[in-house]
């Protein structure tokens, strides 16, 4: 994994703790990890994406989340599917990462909601469809753009 990826991920994690929780709308945080991943995906494909969202998935586990696999699953999943596609779509597209990020916010909640059903953790399901991932969606769906273009220019400065 390159260099510039890895400081990516650690700059995106600091972030993400520090700076971002302030930018909340409507009190709902961007989930540039799963931005990032899917950028990463979509230029890289399935390999890289899956092994990036395993340790992504990882990392936030270790830091945020009281249950540890679970967001490692659910990123690695992510990664391998968008990264299955990569040689299928048109990558200078920047609606191709608003697009395939909307459909990953709606995976990692429906998925993550999934498991926190079978480990009896009680949901309101209904206030997490329409504040949680329809808020979630739109804003990671507009950061994406910005992330990926900042990812093109990483992956571009490498050659």
């Amino acid at each position: 994994m390159p260099f510039n990826m890895i400081l990516l991920i650690i700059l995106n994690f600091v972030l993400q703790t520090t700076i971002f929780q302030h930018l909340r709308v409507f009190g709902i945080l961007p989930n540039t990890t799963l931005i990032i991943l899917v950028c990463i995906s979509v230029l890289k494909g399935k390999k890289v994406g899956s092994f990036i969202g395993l340790i992504v998935g990882f990392i936030q586990d270790i830091l945020f989340f009281n249950v540890i696999g679970i967001n490692a699953f659910i990123y690695f999943i992510i990664g391998y599917l968008i990264g299955s596609i990569n040689d299928k779509i048109y990558k200078d597209s920047s609606f191709i990462p608003f697009v395939l990020t909307a459909l990953s916010t709606v995976f990692y909640h429906l998925a993550y909601s999934f498991f926190m059903y079978f480990l009896s953790v009680n949901y309101d399901y209904l206030y997490l469809l329409r504040k949680i991932i329809f808020i979630e969606l739109i804003y990671n769906s507009l950061l994406s753009v910005l992330i990926y273009k900042l990812v093109v220019k990483l992956e571009e400065n490498l050659l």
